[in-house]
């Protein structure tokens, strides 16, 4: 049984929470192996440290880069002996840094160089290493065999977090999350062994895996069902720039065009908010994918635009190859190279919200949200974005699965929405009324529906200032507790801990 897999020798009774080990004692005990590692006051040390985050910076113990799944159980095992928490890094992209641990004094364990993609022609499976940028994927898998997963689109996302926490896309809405098409993973787990998951081999951790991994384990390889590449999608993008009450009017419309039964699951887009032309107008931006056949699109979408004022910019429709359209959804290349995975950098802070698929917001909460934006939008010194992401509806494949099925648990609901706040230039520091212009976008909805308004948020725009009690409901719902228990068995002392891990029930010693 994995419970016996993972019996702990002496050392291991320490509790582990807290401490923080001792750099000297780590690099005696790896420096007979091959693993390339950096110490703090080494050269490298600050490069390989940096958040891509810049408002947030923590020290980790050391970073390491193994090579294979047996130099991370090599760097697990050292981490638990010394009392050290470890935390994995697959892109790096955590909104709150967790890659880093989200704390000082982890060993952070960074995958790039597990980048293994293979699929497998008779059954469409993909092997992918965790260590992988999902560009990167999308380019492997249809330059292999001309298949696809469902991703989102910013590309240089590493798919280790992306598809432990969720990975919504344009095609979610036909394929699922990126989560939902795991069939399996290899996990490290706390005490260095090496197992398999997937529904007939450790299904507990297979759950747990689908939506919180990282408290789990360190997966360092997943097998993926894949789809046909779709021949020719078509991109589009629509701009409006609108005045308080037209804006108010447009949303509303696009809250009706997403609950429109004939939206069909071959389509996604979202539609996203920002400042706009003159002062107190909000620019409105409808764009998306469908991946169906071209001749189908003007059908689904000439509703919505003909009950739209005029639009302020040229439309874009373009119907492409499946890479090509990737690029345009993510606005430039999808390859990373290592000058582009080095400048990505941004200072920010995000939160989100899940609105339920049975309850449209109300016109109370999108006059609030769109006046909060149209007034201290234009006043806040930072750059901001709201997105309302097209995410369930009538025909998304998302909203079939139940909210148990896997530890991800925010299944039925329309949009999902991020608010998004930077620093003007993108540098530090962050300006401290940042916080207060995105409290207030999220008051806006919040304050103006019932008490029974079931929304969530979405664990991959993670907010660091949620309070446990509500980001262990809004992330995680009525898995909350099976999660616990399920962490108790298989990480008791904590090794894989940062600040919005999945906390085991305290350890009888």
């Amino acid at each position: 049984m994995l419970r016996q897999l993972l019996t702990f020798s002496l050392f291991a009774l320490c509790t582990i929470k807290s401490a923080l080990g001792d750099t000297p004692s780590l690099q005696s005990i790896l420096a007979n192996n091959s693993i390339e590692i950096y110490f703090p006051g080494e050269p490298g040390y600050q490069n390989v440290s940096q958040a891509f985050n810049l408002r947030l910076h923590f020290e980790p113990i050391a970073v390491a880069y193994p090579n294979t799944t047996e130099q991370v159980a090599e760097l697990v095992k050292a981490g638990a002996f010394l009392q050290v928490p470890v935390t994995a890094r697959s892109g790096g992209h955590s909104y709150a840094a967790y890659g880093l641990g989200g704390a000082n004094g982890h060993l952070v364990i960074d995958l790039a160089n597990i980048n293994e993609i293979s699929v497998d022609n008779s059954t469409g499976v993909a092997t992918i290493g965790t260590g992988n940028r999902i560009g990167d994927i999308a380019i492997a898998l249809f330059d292999q065999a001309g298949r696809a997963l469902p991703h989102g689109t910013c590309s240089l996302i590493g798919i280790g977090g992306h598809a432990s926490f969720g990975g919504y896309g344009f095609t979610s809405r036909q394929w699922g999350l990126t989560l939902d098409n795991v069939i399996g993973a290899t996990v490290v787990l706390a005490n260095g062994t090496v197992v398999e998951a997937s529904e007939t081999q450790n299904p507990d951790l297979f759950w747990a895996v689908r939506g919180a991994a990282p408290s789990f384990g360190i997966v360092t390889h997943f097998n993926f069902t894949t789809y046909v590449a779709p021949a020719q999608p078509t991109f589009f993008s629509y701009y409006w720039s609108l005045p308080l009450e037209q804006a108010i009017s447009g949303i509303s419309l696009y809250q009706n065009f997403s609950f429109s039964p004939s939206i069909p699951p071959e389509i996604g887009f979202e539609m996203d908010l920002t400042k706009g032309t003159n002062n107190g107008e909000i620019l409105l931006n409808l764009v998306g994918s469908y991946y169906g056949s071209p001749d189908q699109y003007s059908a689904i979408v000439q509703p919505f635009l003909d009950a739209m004022p005029n639009q302020t910019a040229p439309a874009q429709v373009n119907v492409t190859s499946w890479l090509d359209n990737l690029v345009l959804l993510a606005g430039g290349p999808i390859a990373s190279t290592p000058q582009s995975r080095a400048s990505e950098n941004n200072t920010f802070y995000a939160k989100s919200l899940t609105t339920p698929s049975d309850q449209p917001m109300s016109e109370e909460a999108i006059t609030a949200l769109a006046s909060w934006m149209s007034v201290e939008g234009w006043y806040t010194p930072t750059d901001w974005f709201v997105q309302l992401e097209l995410y369930g509806g009538n025909t998304s494949k998302i909203d079939t699965i139940p909210s148990n099925a896997t530890a991800y648990f925010n299944r039925h609901d329309l949009w999902t929405i991020q608010f998004y706040t930077s620093s003007a230039d993108a540098e530090p520091p962050f300006p401290r009324e940042g916080f207060a212009f995105l409290d207030g976008l999220v008051a806006s909805i919040t304050a103006n529906e019932p008490e029974s308004y079931a929304y969530g948020a979405y664990p991959n725009y993670v907010d660091p200032r949620l309070p446990p009690d509500a980001w262990h409901t809004l992330y995680f719902g009525s898995n909350f507790d099976r999660l616990r228990q399920i962490k108790t068995e298989l990480d008791p002392y904590g090794v894989f801990t940062f600040p919005q891990s999945i906390p085991p029930y305290e350890p009888l010693l």
